[in-house]
């Protein structure tokens, strides 16, 4: 498997997101995957009505129950057209990598397993991408064919990351546009290393979090945490280069204390903003 280079047999042949993404716990300070438990199918809301014995108390309607004085219970139908939409982030920080494979590599395969997941799931399925200056789009669908144009458009937009990765484009416009154009009781994905997360972008996944179901992938690189080879690590940022001396004991501990504390942060604000909170080590891929 290369560090960089993306086939279009390689995103048309993986397999679906529920194989290569097993669900299982781990402890919340190890790496690679770590999960919490997601909820099933969605379901719509459908009425209102007096509650029976033998309905799901954690159903009951209480804002109706306290207005009548009588319990009430929500009722639920399961979804017949259901949308799946992907916000994949291909932002400049998503073009890093130590060993292993690059981030945005990563996030553009996980992005093509999710969609045929999707399309296994008999779900209609949409794209967002970030990248450079603009946020690529695709309708939602729900044949191969939609599917085959998804990964055409995020190996399209992958390489031309590659050429040029800056952006002004942060996960919050994603975001933004996401929440203008969902479907009611769809299934969301937000496949991102999460290093722009602005309190906006926080409180716009909570809110789609309430009324869809929503993942989010975070893609990171393990030297973003701690410096583990000894020596000099040559740094380029785009802009400017240096060298960051690993063997400095304090140095090394002071990046590790960073490092740990923003993905406490965030593993924090995802896992209250989603239904679902997976991390990736795109170093161990």
């Amino acid at each position: 498997m290369s560090a960089i280079e993306l086939t279009f047999e390689e995103l048309v042949n993986i397999p679906p997101s529920n194989v290569i993404l097993p669900i299982r716990r781990v402890a919340s300070h190890n790496f690679g995957f770590q999960s919490s438990t997601a909820k099933g199918r969605g379901m719509e809301f459908d009425e209102v009505r007096p509650y029976v014995p033998g309905d799901d108390v954690r159903n009951i309607d209480w804002r109706t129950t306290a207005r009548t004085g009588k319990p009430h219970t929500k009722m639920y139908r399961e979804e017949r057209d259901r949308c799946t939409y992907i916000l994949t982030d291909l932002t400049e920080t998503m073009y890093f990598g130590s060993t292993g494979q690059l981030k945005a590599r990563v996030a553009a395969v996980l992005t093509a397993s999710v969609a045929w997941q999707a399309l296994l799931n008999q779900d209609k399925v949409s794209n967002m991408l970030l990248i450079n200056d603009e946020i690529a789009r695709t309708t939602p669908g729900g044949r191969n064919h939609d599917v085959l144009e998804i990964i055409k458009q995020v190996r399209e937009y992958y390489y031309l990351g590659l050429e040029n990765s800056e952006s002004s484009k942060t996960i919050e416009d994603g975001l933004v546009l996401l929440s203008e154009n969902v479907r009611p009781g769809s299934v969301i994905y937000v496949i991102s290393d999460f290093y722009r997360m602005s309190p906006k972008a926080a409180t716009i996944l909570r809110y789609l979090n309430r009324n869809h179901i929503v993942f989010c992938y975070q893609i990171f690189d393990k030297l973003e945490i701690e410096i583990t080879n000894s020596g000099s690590l040559y740094v380029d940022n785009g802009s400017s280069v240096g060298y960051v001396v690993s063997n400095d004991k304090k140095f090394a501990e002071d990046y590790r204390k960073i490092g740990m504390h923003r993905m406490r942060v965030l593993s924090t604000q995802l896992k209250h903003s989603c239904q679902r909170f997976i991390r990736i080590d795109a170093s161990k891929q």
